[in-house]
């Protein structure tokens, strides 16, 4: 037997001694000829002392979801590549990387090469340079890049989905963001579902387009995505903790005044942490959230004792 339990029963046997050292002379035995299965005594205070918790039965949300990896990425759809339009040698540069820009600001200086006609090259996009790939007096082609000019101001979230989750979410799905990065949780939905799956990872992608107008998500971060897969409420649910097994049946621990009675549930949909509760307990009775078995390993004494009697 491990030691918590031992700590247990041993506290519940002081607590049994304690109330009936206050009972009447005979009164135990009274209480042990009126005895019913599955119900014991056990004042609150002593419950209290013993860790356990008690909670009303009432109406509640069951959300199946899932702690899922994600990055942060470039919108590329907001990506813009200067380039020139001649070969050309630069003569002027006017802009660094991480230099906020506008659309049409000019970015660089150049002549063209065959012509010797002065040129600009100008961002095609508001936005900040995120790569510069030119120098002063450099020859460069028209396919050569020049400027990285990207938006940050909306960047996308990249949810890596394992295969059971490929086919389960959805675009609309709710989805809390959380990073050790710096910037706050959020909650958002998902934007799009890609169609195809990785054929080397065999994972599939959801995306969230991030609203980043303060600036503080990063491109490159890594963050966790806890999506919804369904979310739906119940008449009656319970925390998991309350659900104690009993003889082979799922029963909660029903709380009136000092007296609790093992009643037997039928239990449905669950999630993480919370089960519904088809049939058995109602909304408005008060039950044990927490330490239902410290009140099972009461009624097991009880029930020992009864029979040593009989």
């Amino acid at each position: 037997m491990s030691r918590s339990i031992l700590v247990t029963l041993l506290l519940l046997l002081s607590a049994t001694t304690a109330l009936a050292a206050k009972a009447p002379h005979g009164a135990n035995e009274g209480q042990s000829e009126q005895h019913h299965k599955n119900e014991v005594n056990l004042a609150l205070d002593v419950f209290d002392e013993l860790g356990g918790l008690i909670a009303t039965a009432a109406a509640g949300r069951l959300r199946d979801d899932r702690v899922l990896p994600a990055e942060v990425r470039l919108n590329t759809e907001a990506v813009a590549h200067v380039t020139p339009r001649f070969a050309a040698q630069i003569t002027g540069v006017n802009a660094n990387t991480g230099d906020q820009v506008k659309a049409g600001q000019v970015l660089a200086r150049a002549e063209n090469s065959d012509t010797l006609a002065s040129f600009e090259l100008t961002s095609l996009i508001n936005g900040v340079v995120i790569n510069r790939h030119v120098t002063l007096g450099e020859h460069l082609q028209p396919t050569d890049t020049a400027f990285v000019v990207a938006d940050l101001s909306r960047l996308w979230l990249d949810i890596a989905l394992y295969p059971k989750q490929v086919a389960k979410v959805k675009a609309g799905m709710a989805v809390h963001i959380t990073t050790s990065y710096g910037p706050a949780p959020l909650d958002a939905e998902i934007d799009y579902v890609a169609p195809l799956v990785n054929e080397a990872t065999r994972t599939g992608m959801a995306r969230v387009f991030l609203d980043n107008a303060d600036g503080q998500w990063k491109p490159g971060m890594f963050a966790k995505a806890r999506v919804a897969l369904s979310d739906f409420e119940v008449p009656v649910r319970v925390p998991q903790t309350a659900v104690i097994e009993l003889e082979g049946n799922s029963v909660v621990f029903v709380r009136e005044q000092n007296h609790w009675r093992a009643q037997p549930v039928t239990l449905g949909r669950k999630d993480r942490t919370h089960s519904e509760v088809l049939s058995g307990l109602t909304a408005g009775q008060q039950y044990a959230a927490e330490g239902g078995f410290f009140l099972k390993a009461q009624l097991q004494k009880s029930e020992l004792e009864a029979g040593h009697h009989h």
